[in-house]
């Protein structure tokens, strides 16, 4: 039998986001929320933890009660200047082949693989994407 050569990508260093301290500091608030609980979850085996409305007329969570798991509300939102970048500081762009790499900002952007890109057309777009400085989030072959 013969061996199959396995093609080995060698990962560059992580490129990091180029951003000042206030962004850094805000980055540190989003990231104190509560883990927000579903309704009585442990009382029951079926329920998951994941997230769902209180709706009761008489429930405790949805009014609000201090002994109870808290909500979502307005007040958890994240700041604005952070809304919507990934957690090292860069805003994310979906991108779907070569060509769309040329839109990109490499010192604020990183770019995410849509999931319909195939093996092969991946590795092209991985590779012009180190070559060009992009850091690329989900680099999994």
């Amino acid at each position: 039998m013969e061996e199959e050569e396995v093609k080995i990508i060698e990962k560059p260093p992580k490129k990091k986001a180029n951003i000042d301290d206030e962004i850094k500091r805000l980055l540190e608030i989003r990231n104190k929320k509560p883990r927000f609980l579903r309704q009585q979850f442990w009382q029951f085996r079926r329920l998951r933890d994941t997230w769902r409305r209180p709706r009761g007329r008489h429930s405790k969570q949805r009014r609000h009660y201090n002994y109870r798991p808290p909500v979502p509300r307005i007040g958890y939102s994240s700041p604005k200047k952070v809304r919507g970048l990934h957690p090292s500081g860069f805003k994310e762009r979906l991108v779907y082949n070569i060509n769309d790499l040329n839109e990109i900002d490499a010192e604020k952007e990183a770019i995410r693989i849509a999931h319909g890109v195939g093996r092969k057309k991946r590795e092209e777009i991985i590779a012009k994407a180190d070559e060009m400085g992009i850091r690329v989030l989900n680099r999994v072959l």
